[in-house]
């Protein structure tokens, strides 16, 4: 294992804390702002959102 995986590894609860964050900014958001909140709704597209921004990023490797 390489000095680069074992930070990657050490790292990893917080970036998966990190995005379930993010998810939850948006959700707020988006509560805050449309009336007829549609939880799953949103959530839905939430993470569309951001799935369809890390297929980019993907790409530009």
């Amino acid at each position: 294992m390489t000095a680069q995986d074992k930070e990657l590894e050490q790292l990893h609860d917080t970036i998966v804390s990190d995005v379930n964050l993010l998810v939850e900014k948006y959700m707020d958001i988006v509560g805050w702002d449309v009336p007829e909140y549609d939880e799953e709704k949103a959530k839905s597209k939430i993470l569309a959102i951001i799935k369809n921004t890390i297929n980019k990023i993907e790409e530009e490797n």
